[in-house]
């Protein structure tokens, strides 16, 4: 089995170099050029001719502007940069008037004990901006443009700021007698910020759209914007990009930077594990999303941030009207199912609950994950013990299965003379060779008298894989594990600090292996597969949040006991005679 899944890797490796590239798809006649641009066109040195006029969309025409000439709108521009704040309790958002973009979105919600509900590692409230990559590649609200040379100065104009109060609205305007920008904030309840932005130069609009382009708060090393993803709602279908794809031997990037994918959207959304910003366009139909992919430097280790950085990528999105001043609601903040359930993208729209990515088996993932806030909620208030219940309650339902399927494997290892008496009779006859069909009747008569199903011991284990896979995606996205502690775990979305769960997983998947009957496997095969099995389970669990080793641990230890009490059993006791037995033979 090892070596088939080896070499079903290499042909795949191989498949990647050797198929030729997918083309692009062609232009639709009616698509606007604009949208069709999938790269931002490179600037141009300052001091040619061309550098004005560079990298602008289809359909809009800027008029030339000679040194001489008198400003056409009056010159709006604040003497110093300043910042303010807009506060609802839920957030608390800092603006500078340099760019009118912000600087930190904290969450400042709160517990019924007085303690911050959301937190970064040193315990502070957590701030969804980036720190460490925003002045790299840009801060949230910046402008995205075709125009680089607008584009820079929009984005690090001095605004004149006009606030009203704490929660708004938060007024920007800015003009260098060119070009005329307005940018308005309005803080709404929960989680929620609502944004008009409008862009005009020379009377005319121009395509601005506010961007997310340098990842979220809790990303932090290089590796953790891996988890990054740009998802959309379309028309009721969900979308998910994530950074690369096409295996560990591609490159070639899902998020391509400056793509223009035309609307509608319903939503559209920057996502990492814990974490999400929503854009939500009052008008879907006449929405516009860009794709971004930057190159940044992050700290190799976060809690060396000025030591070692690696390049990464960061993915973000920017997002406005095609045709107009954009107007649209903001979600930014922790993916909650029930937070994200209670967001509806536009009056009578969709909800968020699209942003938490349940997996492909979410079917069995959703109900699982509120059966477990269900019954951490009004029954046993600690994570851990929470998922230890509920890993006890799914072993023994999935009892019946294993049952079937050790079953089958000691009834499998109680016919192995006679399997093997008929391979050694019609093993001088090549595979082709007709006579080969009686062998098959001959092992069908045998399996039909013993009442035994060859794919008895893997049936039931297949049927298991659904619920291991969700019960994993359930626990690597829930937020509610995270910073949770459980004996001698302090957060259990994160590895196990000391790796006690992967050596207990390690440990138990041995003895279990070596107490359940290896049907028809040659002795060298099981050695390697005894051996190995654990380590390759316990390496993978070495790194995956405690939660899931919760699960997993104690899953293997109770298949376990489920073992011993088979081998006890009056089959398990014939099988162990017959062992005996064919073993004093040899001997």
């Amino acid at each position: 089995m090892l070596l088939a899944l080896l070499g079903v890797f290499v042909v795949v490796g191989l498949m990647q170099f050797l198929l030729p590239k997918p083309q692009q798809p062609p232009q639709k006649k009616n698509q606007p050029a604009q949208q069709a641009q999938t790269q931002p066109q490179p600037a141009q040195p300052a001091n040619t001719p061309a550098a004005t006029g560079a990298a602008k969309p289809a359909g809009k025409t800027a008029s030339k502007k000679t040194p001489a000439a008198a400003p056409k709108i009056p010159v709006k521009k604040a003497d110093k940069e300043e910042e303010s704040v807009l506060d609802n309790g839920i957030y608390k958002i800092t603006f500078t008037n340099r760019g009118a973009v912000v600087k930190s979105w904290v969450l400042t919600e709160k517990n019924k004990d007085g303690s911050y509900r959301y937190t970064d590692n040193s315990g502070k409230p957590f701030d969804l901006v980036n720190q460490a990559i925003s002045p790299q590649v840009g801060y949230p609200f910046s402008f995205f443009t075709y125009d680089k040379e607008v584009e820079k100065s929009i984005n690090e104009g001095l605004y004149i700021a006009d606030s009203e109060s704490k929660e708004g609205p938060l007024t920007f305007e800015y003009s260098d007698g060119d070009v005329l920008v307005r940018k308005t904030f309005r803080a709404e309840k929960d989680h929620i910020l609502d944004v008009e932005t409008e862009v005009t130069r020379n009377g005319q609009r121009v395509q601005a759209l506010p961007q997310w382009p340098s990842g979220l708060g809790d990303q932090l090393a290089p590796a953790s914007f891996l988890s990054s993803k740009v998802d959309w709602q379309q028309e009721g279908n969900i979308e998910r990009k994530s950074p690369a794809s096409g295996g560990l031997l591609s490159s070639k990037k899902w998020i391509v930077g400056g793509q223009t994918l035309p609307g509608p959207y319903n939503w559209v959304a920057v996502a990492d594990q814990y974490f999400a910003v929503a854009f939500m366009p009052l008008d879907p139909k006449d929405a516009t999303l860009v794709t971004l992919n930057n190159a940044a430097e992050a700290p190799k280790y976060p809690d060396r941030p000025n030591d070692v950085k690696e390049k990464t990528n960061i993915v973000g999105m920017a997002v406005g009207s095609a045709n107009g001043p954009t107007r649209m609601r903001i979600f930014a903040g922790p993916k909650a199912v029930d937070l994200l359930e209670g967001v509806h993208s536009q009056p009578g729209g969709p909800d968020l609950r699209g942003v938490y990515d349940f997996g492909t088996f979410s079917f069995i993932a959703r109900p699982l994950f509120l059966w477990l806030k269900w019954t951490y909620t009004y029954w046993i208030p600690n994570w851990g013990w929470a998922i230890a219940f509920l890993t006890l309650v799914i072993t023994m339902a999935l009892l019946p299965l294993r049952i079937s399927s050790m079953k089958s494997s000691l009834r499998m290892q109680r016919i192995q003379p006679q399997i093997k008496a008929i391979t050694e009779k019609y093993k001088r006859y090549s595979i082709t060779d007709p006579r080969r069909a009686e062998m098959q009747k001959e092992m069908s008569a045998l399996y039909k008298k013993e009442g035994v199903n060859p794919v008895g011991g893997c049936f039931p284990l297949l049927l298991q894989m659904p619920f291991l896979i969700a019960f994993y995606s359930m626990l690597n996205n829930a937020i509610e594990l995270r910073h949770a502690s459980w004996l001698w775990i302090h957060d259990l979305s994160a590895p196990d600090p000391y790796h006690i769960l992967p050596i207990v997983i390690m440990i138990s998947m041995y003895v279990q292996q070596k107490s359940a009957p290896q049907a028809g496997m040659d002795p060298a095969q099981q050695k390697i597969l005894t051996f190995m099995g654990p380590l390759m389970i316990g390496g993978f669990s070495w790194g995956v949040a405690s939660g899931l080793s919760i699960y997993w641990a104690l899953s293997t230890l109770l298949g376990y006991v489920q073992q011993l009490v088979i081998n006890r059993s009056e089959l398990g006791q014939q099988v162990k005679k017959t062992m005996e037995r064919r073993a004093t033979r040899k001997r």
